[in-house]
């Protein structure tokens, strides 16, 4: 311990500076101890002066005797509410140096600090979410700090959201599923801020998540429910410990095990017929290579009917039945040359020829097929042919001839300004040339009609709900002439293409010539009276709107085939033709020019497409299309479909769905799709 002195002063700052000044030390290298603080009398008479004493220590000791400070040293003589700045000093004696937090403000652990300075005061302004009460008073903006000031600060309110959560039942009582929220508790926590002249007060927010579900909760409202079975005991722990949104299924019933309709087991290949001739590695092709037409002889087996076989019911989670879905037998039309045996289980030949069986929904038509050869050309020596069974010609089918067969129809030679129409598949082993060729065309009207039916149920369903939000309008009501008013004004303004699609439908069906189902035909009918009529019908009603999409559904589930790709046409060139197919169409020669190509199937060209136009309903392939000088050729397929082309060049115009996209120069190796937006894109 060094010399130690008394010194006298105003108060105790100045007596403490006059020590120092005696000892010639600086306020670091002494251990200050305060005698007596001044005090001032009445009327300002009896001052008596601040007394300290000041001891010297050596400089090793300068670390110990700071920490053995006393509350009375002025270096810490802060008000209490500012916890006490010489704790502050004792636990972080390297951050709070005097020199640094003179006139500075801070933050720490929620409580605000500052060190006085002669030259300057620190100010506090007041962040978002804060709340800062000055001596009581509520600080808005900025103020200045000094040490004889209470502070308080207060925080926004925690807000606590509880957990939202919920049980429904499917539609078909096979699941219950818990929708779960979980809640949250929002704070906020005064942030330190560092020593400054002027700090902002601000709060930082903190989430807390809160699963308060319980599991007893759970139980009771599946109880309400009236759910007895199937509980998934594993999916309702996860979901009292969720901590984000979710769903859980939390009982399960029993699917009904579904049977199966009745069904025509062929016992023999139908399919060679489409395989045409073999290609040879060079890309030619050699005829001499044909393949063999499938043939039965009599008494052979030509396919097996077999029973429904009726399906499992399942159970609710209501502890119901829940009954399959029931089954039907198939029905069997025997044609020409064929019998059935055995109660009807197997179906015979009972001539020779080829094998045919068409099935429409669960009719199944079966018969045998003759064939007839035309050994010349068919011309005006000839005349037209026209045979229920299979047609071979071995020459060309001249100028303003025709050949029309109920089956496959083989031409060996070419095709010129003539008409070849066939319920199955068509043959040209050369060229085709401003020719039609048809081939399904049964099958190929009612394709159309249900491709079209599909667009009008997708209309239907948002035109019906539209009417509805049209009458709830405050703007419109129902008039004596019901819905009339509402669905003229709908298919003039956002539902064209429902009445566009529905003429189309109209058209088709008055091109079939009175060929079709009646209930295609009737669908025409309640078309013109529903969205074409000038007057008010029965057919203006929500009634009478569900059932007519009730109808449309029925029509579609009725004939959809289950080949529906029966036709198929195979040919070498085509010129300035039409083609026309409820199946798969293949060119496998040099190519199609100025050619309009309908495909029910898929389409492969593996020569050129140069000018006109094609659809293909299951997609399509080719080899190169439109030209040098942009010849315009047009490809169409539907929206989950892809076009492959090899080299596209300018002229060529691709559509996908809606999308279209035209190529202003050449392109190679095309993929083309849609994406999730309905855009082209290019895989």
């Amino acid at each position: 311990m060094g010399k130690t002195i008394i010194s006298k002063g105003r108060n105790v700052e100045e007596a403490i500076n006059m020590g120092l000044a005696m000892l010639k030390s600086t306020r670091e290298e002494v251990v200050v101890e305060v005698i007596q603080k001044e005090k001032k009398g009445i009327l300002g008479i009896r001052f008596k002066p601040a007394i300290v004493k000041l001891t010297k220590v050596e400089k090793r000791q300068n670390h110990h005797r700071h920490a053995e400070g006393t509350m009375n040293d002025p270096v810490f003589a802060l008000p209490a509410v500012h916890m006490e700045e010489a704790h502050q000093k004792q636990e972080n004696p390297g951050r709070f140096l005097q020199d640094e937090l003179e006139g500075k403000v801070w933050v720490k652990d929620g409580k605000i600090f500052c060190k006085r300075s002669p030259s300057r005061y620190p100010t506090v302004t007041v962040g978002k979410g804060i709340k800062l009460f000055k001596n009581g008073q509520l600080v808005t903006g900025t103020t200045i700090v000094t040490e004889t000031d209470q502070f308080e600060i207060k925080t926004d309110e925690e807000k606590i959201i509880e957990t939202k959560w919920s049980i429904t039942v499917d539609e078909n009582k096979l699941n219950a599923i818990l929708h779960v929220e979980p809640g949250m508790k929002k704070s906020f926590v005064i942030k330190d801020v560092s020593p400054d002249y002027h700090i902002e007060l601000s709060a930082e927010e903190q989430i807390e998540v809160r699963n308060d579900l319980q599991y007893q909760q759970i139980l009771q409202k599946l109880k309400e429910l009236n759910v007895v079975r199937g509980f998934d005991f594993i999916e309702i722990s996860k979901a009292i410990k969720t901590k984000k949104a979710d769903r859980f299924v939390i009982a399960r019933g029993v699917k009904p095990r579904e049977g199966k309709n009745g069904w025509v087991e062929l016992k023999i290949n139908l399919e060679n017929h489409q395989k045409g001739p073999r290609l040879r590695e060079d890309g030619t092709v050699d005829f001499r290579e044909l393949q063999n037409i499938p043939s039965v002889r009599k008494g052979q087996v030509i396919a097996v009917v077999h029973s429904p076989i009726s399906g499992t019911p399942g159970v609710t989670v209501t502890n119901e039945p829940l009954p399959p879905e029931p089954t039907y037998p198939v029905a069997v039309q025997l044609g020409k040359g064929v019998a059935a045996v055995e109660d009807g289980t197997k179906i015979v030949a009972i001539e020779r020829g080829r094998p045919h069986l068409e099935q429409t929904g669960m009719l199944v038509k079966v018969s045998i097929m003759e064939k007839f050869t035309h050994r010349g050309d068919v011309n005006i020596a000839s005349g037209n042919i026209r045979f229920k069974g299979d047609v071979d010609i071995l020459g060309n089918v001249e100028d303003g001839m025709s050949v029309e067969a109920d089956g496959n129809i083989t031409v060996f030679q070419n095709v010129n300004r003539a008409n070849i129409m066939s319920k199955q598949a068509i043959f040209v082993r050369q060229n085709v040339i401003g020719s039609t060729i048809s081939s399904g065309k049964s099958d190929a009207f009612v394709f159309e009609l249900i491709r079209l039916l599909g667009v009008i149920e997708d209309q239907m369903e948002k035109f019906i709900l539209s009417i509805k939000r049209l009458i709830a309008s405050s703007r419109l009501k129902a008039t004596e002439n019901g819905l009339f008013p509402f669905i003229n004004l709908l298919l003039s303004d956002k539902f064209r293409l429902l009445a566009t699609t529905a003429k189309q439908y109209i058209e088709v069906c008055e091109n079939a010539d009175g060929a079709l189902d009646s209930s295609l035909g009737d669908l025409a009918k309640h078309f013109r009276l529903c969205f074409f009529s000038h007057t008010p019908n029965e057919c203006h009603s929500f009634e009478q709107l569900a059932i007519l999409l009730a109808d449309i559904r029925g029509a579609m589930a009725k004939h959809r085939i289950a080949d529906g790709r029966n036709g198929y046409v195979e040919l070498m060139y085509a010129l300035n033709s039409t083609i026309y197919c409820s199946g798969d169409v293949a060119v496998l020669g040099q190519g199609c020019y100025n050619c309009k190509i309908h495909a029910g199937g898929f389409l492969t060209i593996n020569g050129v497409m140069r000018g006109g136009e094609a659809y293909a309903q299951h997609g399509a392939a080719i080899k190169e299309t439109g030209s040098e000088i942009g010849v315009p050729t047009h490809i169409v397929v539907p929206s989950d479909q892809i076009i492959q082309i090899g080299l596209a060049k300018e002229g060529t115009m691709i559509q996908i769905g809606k999308a279209k996209y035209s190529f202003q120069k050449a392109r190679s190796y095309v993929k083309a799709a849609l994406n999730e937006e309905e855009q082209i894109v290019f895989l």
